[in-house]
């Protein structure tokens, strides 16, 4: 699957960390070599169950006690915007690792595309694990290799020609989207080639009181 795409979505992962909210962005696209014409509705929903299924299969696992996942919203973002479609985490979705010292600090996985310079990279600030699991603000080998099925779990369903999702996985520049010239989805919207962990723990890239990015 490549561009032209026909389409693109947000999904949004909503949780809390010591009840302040942990929401992190993913974006999605697809083209008329999934179905012509697109239904969107059904491709929606099945979006926000697939990444739904990541969180609370995959994430989950490698994340601090003190993180609840609540929902994930998909919402179409070209070549319209549409209202967010829903889908619930079960009840008492927690992480499984220890409690966590502050709310701020983040699991930060990195992503490559196949656009070249700083615009085809990407980054995802996770919830992160908890303070046992930690020393030196480095998470331990558990925690890697819980993360490291999380990004299996997405790149198994959204990277790639062997992807079981009709739905893409990419970087996307909305500065580049709105740009005039050289501007557009086609050309803001990369897909993910690879995804990597970084050990050392990070901050989320947006924290104000009761809100993370």
């Amino acid at each position: 699957m490549a561009a032209p795409w026909t389409g693109q979505a947000t999904a949004r992962i909503i949780g809390k960390v010591q009840g302040q909210d942990c929401i992190n962005v993913l974006h999605f696209a697809t083209n008329a070599q999934v179905n012509d014409p697109i239904d969107w509705e059904p491709l929606l929903t099945a979006l926000a169950a697939a990444v739904l299924a990541c969180a609370v299969e995959q994430l989950l696992p490698a994340t601090t006690i003190d993180y609840t996942l609540d929902r994930v919203e998909v919402a179409r973002y070209a070549p319209d915007k549409s209202n967010p479609i829903v889908a619930t985490a079960p009840a008492q979705s927690h992480g499984e690792f220890s409690a966590a010292s502050v709310s701020f600090a983040s699991s930060l996985v990195k992503m490559v595309s196949t656009r070249g310079g700083r615009r085809g990279h990407g980054r995802i600030f996770l919830p992160p694990p908890g303070e046992s699991e930690t020393l030196n603000s480095q998470m331990n080998s558990d925690v890697q290799t819980a993360l490291q099925q999380f990004i299996a779990c997405l790149i198994g369903k959204f990277v790639g020609a062997g992807a079981t999702e009709q739905w893409r996985l990419g970087v996307f520049s909305v500065k580049q989207f709105k740009e005039t010239v050289g501007g557009g989805f086609d050309n803001a919207f990369a897909e993910v080639t690879a995804m990597s962990i970084n050990t050392d723990l990070a901050i989320m890239g947006s924290r104000k009181k009761g809100r993370g990015n």
